[in-house]
């Protein structure tokens, strides 16, 4: 036996009599499309759920089973609400990759009750606009103010007012700096699930649109929240080596060669997720492989010692700003001396 409807398949197993079914349907995470396949027992309660096919980073994904998220749906049937916030718990860190299988769980749902002639109302997928959201807009439009405002430029602290702020909210509550993969994702033609992704528009364009409109990289070293922990961790060590600005110089273009190499893996593989590889992922997460810890760890001792020096040196999310910026400037160049040119 197998349905088929739209994207969403249901799959019967069989002896003498069906001994269960098996819904495979598709979910929108961080890195794109997943695949969730959600076993249900004769009379349609949820037995077990797996993702076999995902482009999550492997850090946040595995909150997932961390902290029990996929325990939640065994034992619940199909005839009964599954909506993430109210019935099924999403897990802090993870809330879009939460949101992601949640989706798939209920568009298998709706294949299934269809078959067994017990069609369940589809629920109006809505665009997911809660307290993450409102907390980056607020962290966005306190930056700009802080930075462009005249009364509010002469607060000497104003700059750790808005690191701090990134630092307590988009690091340690929302777990969600600005990654690599933001980006690459729209390289590979994935665009981002508005509904459940709204918060990853909102960063993206807002820090791009800035950039481009107005000239200002308002992320980079005044709202990240892993500045932030490179500024504490300079702190703590009291700084001791400052490269010459002619060394600066020369080390500056390796964030070019790391942003290139991750986008030619991407391009290479079609998963967005291999660019997922800033230190910050781990320390947010406190999980990850024995080697994102060794990268983490080395990292946060050269900022001990070095101002800034993930940001200054290694960063690829850095290195896009910095592109950008430089693309607003040839641009505006150009079109000068064209302007200037048909004046003449």
């Amino acid at each position: 036996m197998k349905v088929r409807t739209g994207d969403n398949y249901l799959y019967g197993g069989y002896d003498a009599n069906i001994l269960g079914y098996v819904a495979v349907s598709e979910g929108y995470g961080y890195g794109g499309p997943l695949t969730v396949v959600t076993t249900y027992s004769t009379d349609g309660t949820i037995a077990a759920i797996t993702v076999p096919k995902n482009k999550e980073s492997e850090v946040w994904f595995d909150t997932l089973y961390q902290y029990g998220f996929f325990e939640q749906y065994i034992g619940l049937n199909y005839c009964v609400p599954l909506t993430l916030g109210e019935d099924v718990d999403a897990i802090s860190g993870a809330t879009i990759s939460s949101n992601g299988v949640a989706v798939g769980v209920q568009n298998g749902r709706q294949v299934l009750s269809e078959y067994l002639g017990n069609p369940y109302p589809q629920e109006k997928e809505s665009i997911n606009f809660g307290f993450g959201e409102i907390l980056l807009i607020i962290g966005l439009l306190g930056t700009i103010a802080l930075r462009n405002v005249p009364i509010l430029k002469r607060i000497k602290w104003r700059r750790y007012i808005t690191l701090g702020y990134g630092l307590v909210f988009l690091g340690i509550i929302l777990s969600r700096p600005l990654s690599l993969t933001n980006f690459t994702t729209w390289i590979v033609g994935i665009a981002p699930h508005l509904q459940t992704t709204l918060f990853i528009y909102i960063l993206v364009f807002s820090i791009l649109g800035i950039a481009i409109f107005f000239g200002k990289n308002i992320y980079c070293f005044w709202l990240c929240p892993f500045a932030a922990v490179q500024e504490v961790a300079y702190s703590v060590g009291r700084g001791g080596i400052k490269p010459s600005s002619k060394l600066s110089k020369r080390l500056k273009p390796v964030r070019y060669i790391v942003l290139l190499f991750a986008v030619f893996m991407v391009l290479a593989t079609g998963d967005p997720s291999v660019s997922v590889f800033e230190p910050w992922a781990t320390l947010f997460a406190m999980s990850g492989p024995a080697v994102d810890w060794v990268l983490l760890i080395a990292t946060l001792l050269f900022s001990a010692l070095i101002y800034n020096f993930w940001c200054s040196y290694l960063c690829p999310v850095g290195a896009v700003m910095d592109l950008t910026l430089k693309a607003r400037k040839l641009f505006l160049r150009t079109w000068s001396k064209k302007i200037n040119a048909k004046q003449k």
